[in-house]
């Protein structure tokens, strides 16, 4: 009977692979899906020839049906740690049958010298090569025979009867990988077929690599009563130093289940790397967030917070802040009170970070809402508005100090620090009087606010600062402490209130160096210049000329006074009219734009920077800061006058067209209006 006519399967006319690899996917298959041996390859394998593949252990089929099974349990799954341990278990149960049926015991190079052997039982479609071996090293190449291509799934197998190798010849440091591919890429996610593998190659090369071993292998030799119940077992021989040998016998199918423990606690504990894995990106994505959400708070304080304080009747400021984390529980700022009393606070948060920074941000509001010449009553009216709005979940500790043109300070203190004063006469640094609860936690507080006072003299300096000053220790743990701080303030005589404070500082970090800041640092202090006459005198003549037209003359004199108090924002905003009247733009930019620094809401400086900008022809930058003059009083016609002016050198039909009925909207008796009608018909005619 020929094969045509007889019940064989119509895939059976080409035995070129042995099902044994294809039976182990099968199991694994079955096994993780408990499908209980129902056939999951119908549309291409019937019910019988199905379980022929699993159940007859010599059976060959062709490479093509292999290849199709392979790759439909690759569609809905990464079947890689599968195929691997298949290869690991495919040499443990052949390569039994690769050792001598004599006494003789053979080295990991001979039993790598019959791999070939192995292979060729397994397939017809892949010839090995081993193209160089010592006794630390053996380097493979595959040849697959034509008309057959290289496959995925080879390249893993092979990989996992290498670490079978190494695994029955217990080598602890043995290396295999994947060196040159002649496929393009892998259908896999398993991680150690190699780091550096080039893909595309002319050829197909394994490297496996380990430490020179004395271990040998041979087969167990049972008497003929046992051979009933003899299973496959290897005799493990390792030469001494004593040059005797030391022998252990290890089961096949021990070893088996021993390697299929260890890829179960494998897969475990790359399923737990891969949650791992899973959860670090969760979480880097929401520190991101958080990041993003700190960068944003930050941003906004530094908008809460002033930089710097601007000079006021001869009181010069400065301060040192310094957060211990991206947002800050300290606050500082200063409230115009009336034209001849200005207010200065510096806040201690509890708590840190956001929370704290929230608290600071209210802080601000209640400050702003409540100006008045007595600190105490401010402290009474926030005392009662923090318990309303915290329910006595954060607290600030304060100082607020009242400054009138007189120098006379009116200050109260809500658990704060206590104000150090420096005297200009006598060079002593003290504490000021004065004591008070924080602000926000008891409604008794209100009762014993009270405001202090004491007189600033020129050359006198009043410190502020926040309890992260005192408290910061040295790497001895030892604490910056009041004595040091006081001690260290009398080492400013003779300086600024600026260098001061940056001297002050430079002690504290010196002091501290080694250590983390365990808290926020902040020191506002603030003096009366000894040169305030001189100087109110340059500006009082600096008027008389500016009034004389004589803007040369002005602008020397008001420079002159700059210096003495260079955060003097009359004297910024004088000094920039009169430069610019000079024609002196570029000078004048400059000091405009230190005095925007300050973010103050002044139409004015943003009118002539402005204007400035437009005539040294940057016409976006006049643009920008001429509207900003408009946002904030268009009751100006200059300002519409130049915004049009600009729009023209700009070339921008549309928008002057708009400007110029602004203009006429608002100043219909506007003199230029004529004029600029005149540039948007020489536009338009263009």
């Amino acid at each position: 009977m020929s094969i045509e006519n007889s019940n064989l399967p119509t895939w059976f006319n080409r035995p070129e692979i042995s099902a044994k690899r294809v039976s182990g996917i099968m199991q694994y298959f079955i096994s993780e899906r408990k499908i209980d041996s129902i056939n999951p390859f119908s549309d291409f394998l019937d019910d019988d020839s199905f379980a022929k593949i699993l159940n007859d252990k010599n059976l060959w089929i062709p490479q093509e049906l292999e290849d199709k099974i392979f790759n439909y349990l690759a569609s809905l799954e990464d079947i890689s740690p599968a195929i691997y341990q298949l290869g690991k278990e495919t040499f443990l149960s052949q390569s039994y049958e690769l050792l001598p049926t004599n006494e003789s015991s053979l080295q990991i190079q001979e039993i790598i010298a019959r791999f070939p052997v192995l292979l060729s039982k397994l397939t017809r479609t892949v010839y090995l090569d081993i193209i160089d071996l010592s006794e630390s090293r053996a380097i493979f190449q595959f040849y697959f025979r034509e008309p057959y291509k290289e496959r995925w799934y080879d390249v893993i197998f092979f990989k996992g009867m290498l670490d079978g190798l190494a695994l029955l010849f217990e080598l602890e440091d043995a290396s295999t990988h994947l060196r040159e591919t002649r496929l393009m890429g892998i259908h896999t996610s398993h991680k150690d077929l190699g780091e550096k593998i080039q893909f595309g190659s002319e050829r197909n090369i394994y490297e496996m690599q380990w430490t020179p071993t004395r271990t040998k292998l041979s087969r167990t030799f049972l008497s003929q009563d046992e051979l009933s119940k003899a299973q496959k077992s290897f005799v493990i021989s390792r030469e001494t130093e004593s040059d005797s040998q030391d022998l252990s016998v290890i089961n096949v199918a021990s070893v088996i289940s021993k390697s299929r423990e260890l890829a179960l606690e494998n897969r475990d504990l790359e399923a737990a790397v891969e949650i791992l894995k899973r959860f670090k990106t969760e979480l880097e994505l929401k520190q991101k967030s958080i990041a993003k959400d700190l960068k944003l708070a930050k941003n906004i304080q530094k908008g809460i917070i002033p930089q710097t304080i601007p000079d006021w009747k001869g009181i010069q400021f400065w301060n040192h802040f310094s957060p211990m984390q991206e947002v800050s529980g300290d606050y500082y700022d200063y409230f115009p009170i009336d034209e001849d009393k200005i207010g200065v606070a510096i806040c201690d948060v509890s708590g840190h970070g956001v929370p704290a920074a929230f608290i600071t941000a209210l802080s601000k509001m209640l400050f702003n809402k409540y100006r008045s010449p007595s600190p105490s009553s401010i402290f009474k009216n926030i005392n009662r508005d923090l318990l309303e709005l915290l329910m006595q979940q954060g607290y600030t500790t304060c100082i607020y100090a009242v400054i009138d043109k007189n120098y006379k300070i009116t200050y109260s203190i809500a658990g704060h620090p206590r104000p150090i004063l420096l005297s200009g006469k006598t060079s002593k640094a003290s504490l000021l009087h004065g004591e008070g609860t924080f602000l926000g936690m008891f409604p008794e507080a209100s009762d014993h606010y009270e405001d202090n006072q004491v007189v600033l003299e020129p050359g006198d300096k009043v410190f502020l600062y926040t309890d992260g000053l005192t408290e910061a220790e040295n790497d001895e743990a030892t604490p910056f402490g009041d004595e040091r701080l006081l001690e260290i303030i009398e080492e400013t005589v003779g300086m600024d209130i600026q260098k001061s404070i940056e001297y002050i500082s430079r002690k504290h970090h010196e002091f501290c160096m080694g250590t983390d800041q365990m808290d926020d640092i902040t020191i506002l202090g603030f003096s009366l210049s000894s040169e305030y006459p001189k100087f109110e005198n340059l500006l009082k003549s600096s008027k008389i000329e500016y009034k004389r037209k004589h803007f040369n003359l002005a602008s020397n004199l008001l420079k002159e006074a700059h210096s003495i108090l260079p955060r003097d924002l009359n004297t910024i905003l004088l000094l920039c009219k009169s430069l610019a009247r000079e024609k002196k733009y570029k000078e004048a930019i400059h000091f405009l734009e230190e005095y925007s620094s300050y973010k103050l809401h002044n139409f004015e400086t943003h009118n002539i920077l402005g204007y400035c900008y437009f005539m040294i022809q940057e016409y976006d930058k006049a643009e920008i800061e001429l509207k900003k003059s408009l946002y904030m009083n268009d009751a100006h016609p200059s300002i519409h006058y130049n915004l049009a002016r600009t729009y023209f050198k700009k070339d921008d039909p549309s928008k002057l067209a708009l400007a110029i009925e602004r203009l006429r909207k608002s100043f219909p008796k506007f003199p230029r209006l004529k004029e600029l009608h005149s540039l948007l018909e020489s536009i338009e005619e263009k």
